[in-house]
């Protein structure tokens, strides 16, 4: 079981996300703005940081950085609708935490993901070969990706 804390100002994909992990075993926290997750996560420890990356007030990105400065074993997860975006070198802000993956998952991998990053199972076999060890990774939860360029 992880202690993970939520930032995630979208509704729908808050409940899903709180829902979904409670049901996998997990302690569950969710805030809806960045500043609220850093206040929690500097006076609390958590296993797992979920959070949007285009938040109101401070960004996701910032979020993390303080966060990991904290708890430097935390295991972040950046969540967006925009993954192409967030996963661009070139557009992601240098502050920003490098991700450790190149291949963002869907939410609905989210429970199998937390569960790999704290040691308790696999990454689906398509990614298990060549997997960067790490603790930032992306998830997407938009409805289809398409890769345009494969």
């Amino acid at each position: 079981m992880a202690r993970i804390l939520i930032a995630e100002h979208n509704e729908a994909t808050a409940t899903y996300l709180v829902n979904t992990l409670k049901k996998a075993g997990n302690s569950v926290e969710l805030v809806d703005n960045c500043l609220d997750a850093w206040r929690i996560s500097s006076r609390d420890m958590f296993d797992v940081l979920l959070v949007n990356v285009v938040m109101p007030g401070i960004d996701g990105f910032v979020l993390a950085q303080k966060a990991l400065q904290d708890n430097p074993s935390l295991q972040v997860i950046f969540i967006t609708g925009f993954a192409g975006v967030a996963m661009d070198t070139h557009a992601t802000p240098v502050y920003a935490p490098a991700p450790v993956t190149t291949r963002p998952f869907h939410l609905k991998e989210v429970a199998g993901r937390v569960r790999y990053m704290m040691g308790q199972g696999s990454l689906p076999a398509a990614e298990e070969h060549g997997a960067d060890e790490g603790n930032i990774i992306y998830a997407d939860f938009a409805k289809k990706t398409v890769n345009r360029h494969a």
